[in-house]
Parts: C-alpha cells; structure tokens; sequence
C-alpha cells in the first residue's frame, strides 16, 4: 500500500496525478502541414492539449496556471502574424522551465521546455532548414524558414535526425533530433524560439526578432499564406 501512494504522489508531481485523464493531444489542422511553396509531408507528431510548468523547480517567467500547474489559455496550435500555421510546443511531455522574458539581466528569447526522459524534437511547421549546425551557446540547433519571414529555432538538441541537413525540405512534426544539453545548457531540455524578419543578412538567424511564442492568438481556420 505505501509503495502504491509513493507511486501516486510521484506520478501527480509529474503533472498528471493518479486520478487525472490520460494526456490529451490535438490533430493539426490541415493548414499546419499544407503550404504552396512547400510539400514536404507530415509527420505523425500531435502536439499536446496542455502546456505545464515544472513541477518543483523554479520557473523563470513562468505563467498563470491552475491548481494542477497548467498552463491558462494555452493555445496548442497558433497562427504567426497571420500568416503561418504552427504549434508553440512542439514536443510531447513536455514541461515549461523558462519563458519568454527577461532573465539574469537579459532578455530569454523563447521557451526552455524539459521532459523526462528526453523528447523527440518535431518541425513546428513545414519549411527549409536554414540551419542545422553546432554553436557554443545553442550547441546542436536547427533554424527552419516557413516562408513569410517566419522562423523557429531549436537550441540544445542531443544529435540531429536523419535527414535534417541544411536546405532540406521538411514538413510538420517530422523529427528534429531529441532534446539535450549540448551548448551552454545547465541541463537536457529543448530551447525553442519564434523569430520574424529577413534572414538574408549578415547575421542570418541572429539578426532576426525573437517573438514571444506564445503571445500568439489560437489559429481558427485562416490563414493568408494558405
């Protein structure tokens, strides 16, 4: 009997709790993996109904949440700008650790997102593979273009995927590689960003605008680049 509590008291700090439903995912709309300039398929990943934040661990700009550590009007599926479709998580089981914001003095340009044990990383939306290259801060990390001046960034992954080479073609929630602690990172979790702009520039990915990714609104079925 104590060993069954022990298991339930873990399986609720995991965000669940032992009454809880089973995690509830969300089928992509059309739109997400259906682009005029890019045909790349689909893959299989759904993208979670909820976003959490880390049970037990101090969270940096974290967000209003409940009783149960959810994330309030999370929105699994958003549209940038108008015009590109995509999810603002894409990995499944994941947690927040750090949001969008100023952090140690500086501003954190998008959402550190840990899971346990690590995730499989997907495209956010279908694409271009700008990137897919090793820094120091970043470590492995992948920047996809999805057309429009639309970007994302996916910093600290472990090893890339077959097949995620730059100038590939790919589509939503194929895999990028899975999370991990490559760069600078304190620990595996996955670096996700938004950023807007031109990318023909000396600077490339670091000189576009990194956007909030979930300050965007849910997508309702328009979208001007589809």
């Amino acid at each position: 009997m104590k060993h069954a509590a022990m298991v339930c008291i873990l399986v609720l700090l995991w965000m669940t709790g032992c009454a809880s439903q089973p995690r509830r995912v969300v089928s992509p709309p059309p739109a997400i993996s259906t682009t005029a300039a890019i045909p790349a398929p689909a893959g299989q990943f759904q993208p979670d109904a909820n976003l959490y934040l880390c049970p037990n661990a101090t969270i940096t700009n974290a967000l209003e949440s409940d009783s149960r550590n959810r994330v309030l009007n999370f929105n699994p599926v958003v549209l940038v700008d108008g015009k590109v479709v995509m999810t603002p998580v894409p990995v499944n089981n994941a947690c927040l650790t750090s949001g969008f914001g100023r952090r140690f003095g500086r501003t954190h340009k998008g959402l550190d997102l840990k899971a346990s044990p690590p995730e499989m990383v997907y495209a956010a939306a279908p694409g271009i593979i700008r990137e897919a290259t090793t820094s120091t801060g970043f470590g492995n990390h992948v920047v996809i273009d999805h057309g429009q001046g639309v970007f994302t960034r996916y910093g600290h992954l472990d090893r890339f995927a077959p097949g995620v080479w730059e100038g590939a073609s790919i589509g939503f929630g194929q895999p990028l590689g899975v999370m991990g602690q490559t760069g600078n990172a304190t620990g595996i979790h996955l670096h996700f960003e938004v950023l807007t702009g031109n990318y023909n520039t000396p600077k490339k990915s670091f000189g576009l605008t990194a956007r909030n990714p979930l300050s965007f609104p849910a997508y309702t079925g328009q979208a001007s680049g589809y």
